[in-house]
C-alpha cells in the first residue's frame, strides 16, 4: 500500500473515531483528543466545539479545525506517524468500548418504568374513582363534582392521551417478550 493511501486509510478512521466518540459525548471526544494530542505530542485547542476535524497532511504536520499544528517531537517518517497512531487506536478503541451506550440494556429499564407508571396511574384512577363513589354515596355531591371534573385534569391535562401512549408501549413491550 502507498504512503498516500495509507495516510487516507489513518485520516478516515480519525474520523470514524471522532464520530463515534462524539456520538457517546463531548466529553468521550474531548478525552479522544488529548490522547491524540498526547500521543503525538501536539498542544491542540480542545474545547466543546461543535465541530471537530483532524487530519495528517502530506508534510507530517496535523490540520485541526483548518489550522496547522505541527509535533513538538519531530516525525522523521511515515513508519512514526504508524506507530504512533497505533498506539492511539489501541487507547481510542479501549475509550469508546469503556464508553459504549447499551441501548437493550437502558430500552430494558425505560420499559420497566414505563410499567411502573401505567401501574401507578391505575392506581391513581382506582383511588379517585373510590373517592367520588365514597363522596356520592355521602351526600358530598359538590366533594364528588370538583373531584372528578375540576382537580384531576387540572392535575393531568392529559391523562388519557398520556395513558394510551403508555399502554400501547407496555404492549408492544409484553409482544416482544412473548416472542422470546
Amino acid at each position: 500500500m502507498k504512503i498516500e493511501e495509507k495516510r487516507n486509510k489513518i485520516n478516515n478512521e480519525l474520523k470514524i473515531y471522532i464520530n463515534e466518540s462524539s456520538f457517546i459525548s463531548n466529553k468521550c471526544r474531548n478525552q479522544l483528543l488529548k490522547m491524540f494530542s498526547e500521543e503525538f505530542s501536539l498542544d491542540l485547542d480542545i474545547d466543546n466545539y461543535k465541530n471537530v476535524d483532524l487530519t495528517i497532511n502530506e508534510d507530517y504536520s496535523f490540520t485541526y479545525r483548518e489550522d496547522t499544528y505541527h509535533s513538538k517531537d519531530k516525525i522523521k517518517s511515515f513508519e512514526d506517524i504508524e506507530e504512533r497512531y497505533e498506539k492511539f487506536k489501541e487507547k481510542a478503541d479501549k475509550l469508546i468500548k469503556r464508553k459504549d451506550i447499551d441501548f437493550d440494556g437502558k430500552r430494558n429499564i425505560n420499559n420497566i418504568t414505563n410499567l411502573i407508571v401505567v401501574v401507578c396511574i391505575l392506581l391513581f384512577y382506582l383511588i379517585i374513582i373510590l373517592l367520588s363513589i365514597h363522596a356520592f354515596f355521602t351526600g358530598k355531591y359538590i366533594d364528588c363534582f370538583w373531584l372528578v371534573f375540576i382537580i384531576v385534569p387540572r392535575l393531568f391535562p392529559n391523562l388519557k392521551e398520556n395513558l394510551d401512549n403508555r399502554f400501547q408501549q407496555a404492549k408492544i413491550y409484553f409482544k416482544t417478550k412473548k416472542k422470546k
